[in-house]
């Protein structure tokens, strides 16, 4: 799905793209209507997945989910500070997810390093051959939002890879530079690093900009999980396309995009909570065997998050 965006009022429609170091804007030709026409990365698929994490999470709770995505497993880590146990991060905010050094690395549960609590639960074993299917099904009830923004287990097995299922960019299309500048001066002295420093900016504006969304059906349909499991994937992602489109961020300073036309989705995300995290359901995919290692039921639906202890 395609999705028309538009620089807000104020801006002098003109916007500030991602750069890169040592490389700058992503300007690029690609086919267009048979035809090579010139575009622009204005957002990378890396930067939305994580602002469309950020957008289900709690403001006030930043390591954890807000109410509507409450019962969703995911593992928070804890940490004492001045004798009292605060939230430190999450597998939710974390920049590799559940395979960040935080997790797998430092924390800890029941008094095990948190990396062997994980290989015993995802079933890990680097003398056999990996199967995948059977570890997302596992990872489903760890932190399925691994699954739509992909990770990469390489700390526990290096064959350990799921991609992306909800990818999503924004591009200009015949973007043309806006170059500015301006000078810093010191308010008390000219003498000195500050006193005087010229800068330059380059902006863009563009008669076409695009959010551009996909949902990987072919990759969820290999991961071998059950239509409730599908089911809540594709109404997760929904939601997530639903509170991007409905508060669209602010990307960078100079780069504040709002959607053409309205766009409403509803998902029934409650409903595909409760249908897909069960305690039934989690204790067949676990075989029984590991299940009193993972999270309580939540109340309401679905699973409180797991909690591990920082380093």
């Amino acid at each position: 799905m395609a999705v028309a965006l538009k620089v807000a009022d104020g801006f002098d429609r003109r916007f500030q793209p991602t750069g890169f170091p040592n490389l700058g804007p992503a300007l690029y030709k690609a086919m267009n209507n048979g035809a090579p026409a010139d575009y622009l990365l204005v957002e990378s698929a890396q930067s939305l997945a994580n602002w469309m994490e950020a957008l289900c999470l709690d403001p006030q709770k930043p390591c954890r989910y807000n109410a509507d995505c409450a019962g969703i497993p995911y593992v928070i880590v804890r940490d004492t500070v001045n004798k009292s146990r605060e939230d430190l991060t999450s597998s939710l905010t974390e920049p590799h997810r559940l395979a960040s050094d935080e997790l797998v690395e430092k924390a800890k549960h029941n008094n095990r390093p948190f990396k062997t609590v994980l290989e015993s639960l995802l079933d890990v074993n680097k003398q056999r051959p990996v199967h995948l299917p059977r570890i997302a099904r596992r990872l489903f009830y760890l932190d399925p939002a691994c699954l739509l923004h992909g990770v990469f287990l390489e700390k526990l097995d290096g064959r350990i890879r799921f991609p992306r299922l909800l990818s999503a960019t924004i591009t200009a299309k015949d973007a043309e530079p806006v170059n500015a500048g301006g000078v810093m001066r010191g308010y008390v002295t000219v003498v000195g690093e500050e006193a005087s420093i010229p800068y330059t900016t380059q902006h863009f504006s563009s008669s076409e900009i695009k959010l551009h969304l996909t949902f990987h059906v072919d990759s969820l349909k290999g991961l071998g999980l059950d239509e409730g499991q599908e089911t809540f994937l594709a109404s997760f992602a929904l939601y997530k396309i639903n509170r991007l489109l409905g508060s669209f961020p602010r990307l960078r300073t100079a780069c504040v995009l709002d959607p053409e036309a309205g766009l409403t989705i509803k998902p029934n995300l409650r409903e595909a909570i409760n249908a897909a995290f069960t305690p039934k359901s989690r204790a067949k995919t676990f075989g029984g065997a590991t299940v009193d290692a993972l999270s309580a039921t939540a109340k309401g639906g679905g699973f409180k998050p797991l909690e591990v202890l920082g380093s």
